[in-house]
């Protein structure tokens, strides 16, 4: 047996797992344990191949379920790995290769039957089937379960014969926690989420989050020297990496099986993702995995800093994190990553904020921007959020206009020799803004983009011309658009534009241009109002298109504004008009002198502009259908399509 592969095809016909599923009974001592064990599984590594796994098995599982209540052997085979995963550490320690391959066996087959299961049950259920039909037995094997996965992660060591295992560990918390998760957003109750939140699981909550996030930085693949070492003779021992030698050899042609094999890094973070969003506004509850993920310390800082939560008992070198952070910022689980750390964990946003190589987190942020048709709106959004909160740092502000990017190849509206990242900051969120304008109408986009850009604005120092044409370009843009949904409100006689808005809706649309229009006012004024020596080419820029001034100085809204831009216009004109026959660079070289002599006592001062992200009342109503969105769509488990859609945000909402 152990000479041979098993397949999807042959599963149904494996007369170990028949016995599993039939109608005799099996105790925890029963040898047929091992052999099943040693049954060279062809463990799934993408979630096409679990697809396959679990359509292959459907037959079993059908036979599984009619027999498990009378027999238990559901609860006999948990019952029969948790005893094998005590003795993993020792196992791992002594290179005990056959039972740790065949524990890892006996936890995908219980991962086999929970993805069956969770598609029909509720946790409740769940625990009653995975349970003995014993008086005075009070004991959980789920919560059980839970609490050995974490400890198989945090104690087991993450080596070659130990790394499918760990692969496995992560999948089957995986499920758990959505199982768990359903139960939670009923009502608030889920014997595994507080068994992992303040039960026994949560005893390693800071150990197992410092061990994702090593994951995650280190990026270790499942190693291919284990998986792809076929010898011949049929040795158990290489029994499994034989079959799955076979497996990926029959799809190496794809990408999927490539990236399966490499992808733990992103399981680990997923994993993350979840224990760390939910439970997170409980009153009665605490997560330690969220304190930890937002309280730990640097590993490489000389000063040792008490952790302000239990959980926080460890220390990562920032510089690792950070690092990996902005290589993977295309990745949208990356980003909530970023978000999570840079909203609540202060001393690494302090270190964000310092940090020498600010550009590579920020160009990577504003090519996820400029790709924003590419990407999905919630991976937008968090790119975006991130962009305000570096924003609300003055010495960010500033940097920023100090460091010089060479040839952004990304940006292919026009080329780039050579532009100050503060500049390109500007120039790609004033695209956003106008795309936004034009093709979505979303408030709550341009509203953070406004933000970003009204923080910056006092700091803008020696924008690129290219800059300062398109942001004053989307000044007339948006005063077109205005003007033109003013007249279809005019016409609009019976409620029914040409365009088939109703009138509420086009007097939405006018608020909403009004509202950039006054915001981008404003950031027009902060920057003469604080940088007008260093703002040539935005004088320039708007002398060019002062007649976009005139129009929006007859409307109510933008007087007091636009005054003070027209003092700067006057002044400037007046002195350009002195001049015979200019050209651009006679143009410039007198705004420059002409920026000494300004009377800056003329301009009516207007309060800061500072703007702070602030998250919603319930966050959770977000982020929880969020991140199972994204387990859905990027996890190595099998999902059906409205599984998660319907579990998640119909009880959310």
């Amino acid at each position: 047996m152990g000479a041979q592969c098993s397949s999807v095809a042959n599963l149904n016909s494996n007369e170990h797992l028949f016995q599993l599923c039939g109608s005799t009974p099996m105790t925890a001592n029963d040898p047929t344990w091992n052999q099943l064990f040693s049954f060279n599984l062809q463990i799934p590594l993408s979630s096409l191949e679990n697809h396959e796994v679990i359509e292959g098995t459907a037959q079993l599982f059908q036979l599984l379920e009619s027999n498990n209540q009378a027999t238990r052997n559901t609860s006999a085979l948990l019952r029969v790995f948790l005893s094998r995963a005590t003795e993993l550490k020792a196992s791992a320690q002594c290179d005990n290769r056959i039972f740790i391959w065949q524990t890892c066996n006996a936890l995908f087959i219980v991962r086999v039957i929970f993805s069956h299961w969770i598609r029909l049950e509720k946790e409740a259920v769940l625990i009653k089937k995975f349970s003995f039909q014993e008086e005075n037995s009070c004991e959980s094997l789920l919560e059980n379960l839970a609490v050995q996965l974490v400890e198989i992660l945090v104690d087991v060591p993450l080596k070659e014969e130990t790394a499918l295992l760990h692969r496995e560990s992560v999948q089957t918390l995986m499920l758990l926690l959505f199982v768990a998760a359903s139960s939670y957003l009923i009502n608030n109750k889920s014997i595994i989420f507080k068994c992992l939140m303040h039960g026994p699981g949560a005893l390693h909550a800071g150990l197992l989050t410092r061990t994702l996030l090593q994951h995650y930085c280190q990026h270790q693949s499942v190693p291919v020297r284990w998986l792809r070492k076929p010898e011949q003779g049929g040795s158990i021992v290489l029994g499994l990496a034989t079959g799955l030698w076979s497996l990926i050899s029959r799809n190496s042609s794809t990408a999927e099986s490539v990236d399966a094999v490499s992808d733990f890094a992103s399981q680990s973070l997923l994993l993350l993702l979840v224990l760390t969003n939910h439970c997170s506004t409980e009153k009665n509850w605490s997560n330690p995995y969220r304190q930890a993920l937002l309280s730990f310390t640097d590993s490489q800082d000389p000063v040792q800093v008490s952790p302000v939560h239990p959980s926080a008992c460890f220390r990562l070198d920032y510089s690792v994190l950070y690092s990996t952070l902005c290589d993977r910022l295309g990745d949208e689980r990356t980003t909530l990553l970023l978000y999570m750390l840079l909203h609540q964990h202060q001393q690494f946003r302090n270190y964000v904020y310092t940090h020498a190589d600010i550009q590579r987190m920020v160009i990577a942020l504003l090519q996820e921007l400029f790709n924003g048709d590419d990407q999905g709106s919630h991976h937008l959004y968090m790119s975006l959020i991130i962009l305000l909160l570096l924003s609300e740092d003055e010495g960010f502000n500033s940097n920023i206009h100090n460091v010089v990017v060479r040839n952004p190849l990304w940006y292919t509206d026009r080329v780039l020799n050579e532009i100050s990242l503060g500049g390109l900051a500007v120039l790609v969120i004033a695209r956003t803004i106008q795309r936004n304008i034009v093709k979505a109408s979303d408030k709550y986009l341009h509203t953070n983009c406004l933000a970003t850009l009204a923080n910056m604005a006092a700091h803008f120092r020696r924008l690129h011309p290219y800059t300062c044409q398109r942001l004053v370009s989307l000044l007339c843009t948006l005063n077109k658009r205005r003007i033109r949904v003013v007249q279809q409100i005019k016409t609009d006689v019976k409620g029914d534009s040409a365009t088939g808005a109703s009138r509420e809706e086009l007097e939405q649309d006018l608020s909403i241009l009004e509202e950039v229009l006054r915001m981008l006012l404003e950031i027009l004024n902060a920057a003469f109002t604080h940088q007008l020596g260093c703002n040539q080419n935005l004088i320039y820029s708007v002398l060019h298109k002062r007649e976009v001034l005139d129009v929006l100085r007859r409307q109510p809204a933008f007087q007091d504004i636009v005054a003070n831009l027209d003092t700067v216009s006057n002044y400037f004109n007046n002195r350009i008009s002195q001049l015979n026959e200019p050209g651009v660079n006679e143009i410039l070289q007198s705004i420059q002198l002409g920026c000494v002599d300004f009377p800056k006592d003329q301009l009516k001062k207007f309060p800061e502009l500072k703007f702070r992200y602030v998250e919603e009342d319930q966050p959770e109503e977000f982020f929880i259908p969020y991140v199972w969105s994204m387990v859905q769509s990027t996890s190595a488990l099998c999902w059906s399509n409205d599984e998660i859609t319907m579990g998640m945000n119909n009880e959310t909402k």
